[in-house]
């Protein structure tokens, strides 16, 4: 049986507009890590876990459940549109708009609940304590890097 040329062509498409939608979006949430970062100034997130096994991996492992997250999102409803096989596929900048909206509201709410947290401490606790472990602080990054990569999925998920 054979494949018709305009069906694996279709396919590649597919692949190329979810490969770059994921790239955009990796991106993204590689500026959203640093953006952390420099929120959460009290806390040496990168100097900590380095040269920690335990701590490296809840960062790596924490990315590859964002990248997936991505990736997924990407692959449903990737910027780059078009359903047919004509190469020219259409740039959707309300979905990219959508998803960099999102990607700043995960900045603020980072930044909100590290406020509550580490200088408020509603409930007795001090962020800044997870400064003690470097497996406290790569759960931290892990938690944040899920936290993000859902926030993507779902702007990406929004029917536009």
């Amino acid at each position: 049986m054979a494949v018709p040329s305009s069906l694996i062509l279709g396919i590649l498409l597919w692949l190329l507009r979810t490969f770059i939608s994921s790239l955009i979006c990796l991106a993204l949430g590689l500026l959203g890590i640093r953006m952390l970062t420099s929120i959460t100034t009290e806390i040496k997130e990168f100097k900590a876990i380095r040269h920690n096994a335990e701590a490296t991996a809840l960062f790596v492992g924490g990315f590859l459940i964002f990248a997936g997250l991505v990736i997924h999102g990407s692959s449903l409803n990737p910027i780059f549109l078009g359903q047919s096989i004509i190469i020219g596929s259409y740039f959707s900048l309300q979905r990219l708009l959508t998803v960099i909206l999102s990607v700043i509201v995960s900045f603020f709410f980072g930044w909100f609940f590290y406020i509550i947290f580490a200088k408020i401490s509603p409930m007795g606790i001090d962020l800044d304590d997870i400064n003690k472990s470097p497996i406290a602080i790569g759960a931290f990054l892990f938690s944040y890097e899920v936290f993000l990569g859902l926030i993507i999925h779902a702007s990406l998920s929004i029917p536009l």
